[in-house]
């Protein structure tokens, strides 16, 4: 048998400078390249602003030009350093409802487990629906603080805590019931929640003496309990949204 030849290739040679030229480019254009788009916070809050009733968001700032009036109208008045601050503490317990009435929405009829299946994040999404709606209670606690300290001799400090208990307490109950219910009736009684905590805001106006300087500790108190359970009511929803225990419920 005859042995088979080989065929030997020729060596080529090759330009080293030249190849990690190439290499380095190739390198840069690859740290060029985005793989993935990360758009930024303001990105996101806008993007998501479609998803929030405009009954909600209407109602939130009907409320703020509503109590701008009823301030003015007591201005005229001339009314007593009680009825601000009962008034404003009243006002301040209810300006919660159009959040919580907003997440409600949220997830009725299906929309959290629709929102679900159009790829959308839950927690991004009420995250921005919280963020908007506080930032609207945060102007008109502000404003409220302000008009009650241009009409009465009360300082800052305390207007601040006798106007903050009676809100995070009303918005701490009525995130315990929208936590435990789902249905249409838990609107009903998250508003329920709210004229609770509003009915308690208006009691001192019958006691003046609530608002001495004797009973501040009394308000502080309220004030960092309402705190504490907001807090873990806040800290339980997110949870229960990381479980996905809010969707699919029967």
């Amino acid at each position: 048998m005859e042995k088979k030849n080989k065929i030997m290739l020729e060596e080529i040679p090759i330009d080293t400078e030249q190849k990690q030229r190439i290499l380095r480019k190739i390198a840069e254009a690859a740290e060029e390249k985005k793989y993935a788009y990360c758009p930024s916070f303001w990105e996101i809050f806008y993007g998501q602003l479609k998803y929030i009733s405009s009954f909600c968001l209407g109602g939130q700032i009907i409320c703020f030009l509503l109590f701008l009036a009823v301030f003015g109208y007591f201005q005229s008045q001339g009314v007593g350093m009680t009825v601000y601050l009962g008034i404003g503490s009243a006002s301040s317990s209810c300006i919660g409802v159009f959040l919580m009435m907003e997440l409600s929405r949220s997830r009725d009829y299906g929309m959290a487990e629709l929102e679900q299946a159009c790829y959308l994040d839950l927690k991004q999404v009420w995250c921005i629906k919280m963020i908007l709606f506080g930032s609207l209670d945060i102007v008109t606690l502000t404003a409220m603080a302000f008009g009650i300290a241009g009409n009465t001799s009360l300082n800052m400090i305390r207007i601040i805590v006798y106007l903050l208990a009676p809100f995070v307490l009303s918005n701490a109950l009525q995130l315990l019931v929208f936590t435990f219910l789902r249905s249409r009736k838990g609107e009903y009684l998250q508003m329920g929640a709210a004229a609770f905590a509003s009915g308690m805001s208006l009691l001192p106006l019958d006691h003046p003496n609530w608002y001495t300087t004797a009973y501040f500790g009394i308000w502080v108190c309220v004030l960092a309990a309402a705190l504490v359970f907001l807090v873990r009511e806040i800290v339980q929803l997110y949870h229960n949204l990381e479980e996905g225990e809010g969707i699919c419920w029967s």
